[in-house]
């Protein structure tokens, strides 16, 4: 048995799990893409046990799904990774899981109006925000934060990499699956930064 055949077998949970979520996810207006598997060595094409080249979409169609059938058809072939481009339905702002739990702590933190993901080794977070933004001038001199440039593709939770699991910190339920709003965010991401250049958070 290939090393895909006996992680559907010991896994059919997860795969349970990928494709519920695939379909939630255009039920609440956010459109998916299906992506490469990663069977435990390797990322393949899922339907296949084609090598790709890394975490990459498989649709021939650069077009998201947004339908929930075809999203449903199309997880119940493979458990392919959730897959979402960025500028569509929200941009994704990047940052050290550190500092976002800090500013969640703060009163009335714009962070817990925010989906929000955890990294799989808990050491980054991104955070989903209204689409046109532009990143924040405090924010620009802080290490790991960032904006990710329009149409690039992200893993959204529960999809499997190469590193792990990606997780929701807060869920998209939480929040009416409605993206944050940018610039409450990254003010609430400065707060926690020191004054001075280089951003000590």
């Amino acid at each position: 048995m290939t090393a895909f055949g006996l992680a559907r077998r010991v896994v059919p949970e997860m795969d349970e799990r990928l494709r519920a979520s695939a379909v939630e996810y255009p039920a609440h207006g956010w459109g998916v893409q299906p992506g490469s598997v990663w069977d435990g060595e390797r990322y393949i094409q899922g339907h296949t046990p084609v090598p790709t080249d890394g975490l990459v979409a498989v649709r021939v169609s650069p077009r998201s799904l947004r339908a929930v059938a075809e999203t449903w058809s199309w997880w119940s072939v493979a458990p392919y990774a959730v897959l979402a481009r960025t500028g569509e339905d929200f941009d994704v702002l990047t940052a050290p899981a550190g500092m976002v739990e800090k500013a969640l702590h703060l009163p009335n933190s714009a962070l817990r109006s925010c989906p929000i993901m955890l990294a799989p080794r808990r050491e980054s977070a991104r955070l989903l925000i209204r689409t046109g933004s532009r990143l924040w001038w405090k924010l620009r001199t802080v290490p790991e934060v960032g904006l990710f440039p329009t149409g690039a593709l992200i893993a959204l939770p529960p999809t499997v990499t190469s590193a792990g699991v990606w997780s929701w910190w807060v869920a998209p339920a939480d929040c009416g699956y409605r993206p944050g709003l940018a610039d409450e965010v990254q003010k609430t991401l400065g707060a926690v930064c020191g004054p001075t250049p280089g951003g000590r958070c």
